[in-house]
């Protein structure tokens, strides 16, 4: 038995979900880039960033303002005001997230990343609007302001592409540089966001539809589609078990199994409420 939805039984949003991840330094790739580097890779990796990060804090843009228009990556209006791009120097680190793990993007102000590998234990957080920053940090840039301004932040992390980088070479304590922060064991954690999609339909019944039964078991064995005796009564209930869906070629796309048999009404309305999460 079918019946066709109206357009009006039809509904379809869309909800973000988030999956807490931890990273350690062997689930990560980790780059050390040099801008003066006789290693081609470490130089690389330094012009990697330059374009597609910091092309505005680099001296490209400082000698030629016309790049600072460029749309790249690390553009300060990506994320949000205000991204700050003003650390850029000759050395730092890119640590890259597999796509598998962060899935659309990490959400923003997840992220945490620690470092024990020192003699004093580096923590790194994010400020959601694409800035890292070292909330215990015993030295900083300038005491005058947030540990997340401009002066003080430490590096920056690019949420829709699952790389952070830490750019700044200065002390975190006096004795442990940011430098020293994932050159070798540390840990990464954040939150993953995915989008799901749900459709959800309106299955509507009248008091005079659906009156009969596809349970083939209280059909007579003879064939010719007579209920079995015991069951010609009038008062013989319909009861609804499962919803199918399905496509115009009357192919089934998916069924919803009621938890248990319900009565079907001849006397009045009746609606289910399907809903599918993909």
């Amino acid at each position: 038995m079918f019946k066709y939805f109206n357009q009006s039984d039809k509904n379809v949003y869309e909800f973000k979900t988030h999956r807490k991840f931890e990273l350690n330094q062997s689930q990560l790739d980790r780059y050390k880039f040099i801008s003066a580097s006789n290693n081609s890779l470490s130089s690389s990796y330094y012009n990697f960033a330059r374009i597609n990060f910091y092309l505005s804090g680099s001296e490209l843009a400082q000698n030629n303002p016309t790049f600072n228009d460029i749309a790249v990556i690390g553009s300060r209006d990506k994320y949000g005001e205000p991204i700050f791009l003003n650390k850029f120097y000759s050395e730092g680190s890119i640590v890259s997230i597999s796509q598998l793990d962060f899935k659309e993007e990490i959400k923003k102000g997840s992220f945490l990343l620690t470092d024990n590998s020192t003699s004093s234990t580096i923590e790194i957080k994010d400020d959601s609007n694409g800035n890292l920053y070292a909330p215990d940090a015993t030295f900083s840039q300038s005491a005058d302001t947030s540990i997340s301004s401009s002066d003080n932040y430490v590096g920056n992390i690019f949420y829709d592409v699952g790389i952070f980088t830490i750019t700044e070479t200065a002390s975190f304590d006096g004795s442990v540089n940011y430098s020293d922060a994932t050159s070798t064991s540390y840990l990464a954690e954040f939150k993953g966001t995915q989008t799901n999609t749900t459709y959800e339909w309106v299955c509507g019944t009248k008091p005079g539809e659906l009156n009969n039964t596809t349970n083939m078991t209280v059909y007579n064995s003879n064939g010719l589609g007579q209920l079995k005796d015991n069951l010609t009564s009038s008062l013989f209930p319909i009861y609804i078990t499962e919803i199918g869906l399905y496509d115009e070629q009357n192919l089934l796309l998916g069924y919803a199994k009621l938890s248990k048999p319900i009565p079907k009404s001849t006397k009045m309305p009746m609606k289910f409420f399907v809903r599918m999460d993909y």
